[in-house]
């Protein structure tokens, strides 16, 4: 039951994180090219701005707190499992902790490009601010997944 419930509040912030980016990135475009009239500036509140860095945060604390503690090579979560667990429960975690990743890894990356990357800082900083800082903490997943160090340690 701790699990499932862990679960759920994790998907809901990981539903939240992806919305907020790309409702980031739909009004951010449309406030950069002069003839969109889809979107005004109000479209992206403070409140989604400060959800989206705290949210992100979260998202990203569990997926660097999950790859630190995997083994490389192995999927991640799937040494959450009781050791009876079935091959269906087993296969069931491994596409959840896939789409999650991915999840997080699509999101993050569309930040970066077009948040960082091609939209000017001022449009939309939540945004341009996620995607640059969101660079660093995918630097830091890597390096936690594989386990990097340097030569002889």
């Amino acid at each position: 039951m701790k699990a499932l419930f862990g679960f759920t509040i994790a998907v809901v912030l990981l539903g939240i994180y992806v919305f907020l980016v790309f409702r980031g990135i739909a009004v951010g475009q449309c406030l950069e090219e002069t003839s969109c009239t889809t979107y005004a500036a109000g479209d992206f509140t403070d409140r989604m701005a400060s959800s989206l860095a705290l949210i992100a945060g979260l998202v990203s604390a569990l997926v660097i707190s999950e790859l630190a503690v995997t083994p490389t090579g192995e999927m991640p979560g799937v040494r959450m499992m009781a050791a009876g667990a079935g091959t269906r429960s087993k296969s069931l975690l491994k596409i959840a902790t896939a789409v999650y990743l991915v999840a997080w890894l699509v999101a993050g990356l569309a930040a970066y490009v077009f948040g960082y990357l091609q939209m000017n800082p001022e449009t939309l900083p939540a945004l341009s601010d996620l995607g640059q800082s969101w660079l660093g903490i995918a630097v830091g997943a890597a390096y936690a997944y594989f386990g990097i160090q340097k030569p002889g340690a």
